[in-house]
Formats: structure tokens, sequence, C-alpha cells
């Protein structure tokens, strides 16, 4: 018998904020996916002020964020700042799956495009 899951060794990027990219992450995770959280400098992915807004109850941990980022590493990169760029080609060549929910505009401003990222590593997802 096996112990390994579905998705292991698959590789995934997340570049994403806010409930259903992040969850995407998260399943995959959960069946055995690796998982990089990419968050910005500062305060971090604004997922985390959730817990904080009503009608959150008060809790000393922040479930939500717990609850849509368990079973991932993370990493703060500044993604507007151009050194960051060379990082970002890396984990991107890395990954089989790059997860994102930004707007198109934002996406080509971040180097997060399909084209730019497909660049990078043609067999990306």
């Amino acid at each position: 018998m096996t112990t390994e899951s579905v998705f292991t060794g698959l590789k995934v990027l997340d570049v994403a904020s806010f409930i259903a990219a992040p969850a995407a992450a998260t399943m995959l995770s959960d069946f055995g996916a690796d998982v990089i959280k990419i968050e910005p400098p500062g305060a971090g992915d604004p997922q985390r002020m959730l817990s904080s807004v009503p009608p959150s109850p008060r809790a000393q941990a922040n479930y939500g964020w717990h609850l849509a980022n368990r079973n991932k590493r993370g990493m703060v990169i500044d993604l507007k700042s151009p050194a960051a760029v060379g990082v970002l080609k890396r984990l991107v060549q890395w990954a089989d799956v790059v997860i994102t929910n930004f707007p198109h505009g934002t996406r080509e401003k971040l180097h997060l495009g399909y084209e730019e990222i497909a660049g990078w590593n043609p067999r990306v997802v």
C-alpha cells in the first residue's frame, strides 16, 4: 500500500489573494502538492486582515487565514520591484502550476501574464 497522495510531486506557485484562488491551491496541497504562497512585504496578503473585520467573531487565531493557507510554504516578494523578476522567474521555472487571480492588467505589470510565464516555463499550467 502506498502512502503517496494523488498530487505528490506537483509543484504549485500560489500568487493569489482572497478565498477562491488560494483555496484551490490549498486543495492541491491537501492532496500532496508542494505549494509556495507568495505574499507582498509589510502586512502580507490582505486576506490576513479579514478576521479583524466584523462580523468575524473575535478569536486569538485567524482561522480563515489558516483554513485557506494550510499546508503551504510562504515567501515574501515585492512583485512591484524590478529585482523580484529574477526570483519570480526561478519560481515559475520550478512550478508545474501557477495560480493567480489578479486582473489582467495587474498580471502583466507584475510579470504574471500567461505569455511571459509560458515563456519562462512552457509546460506550466
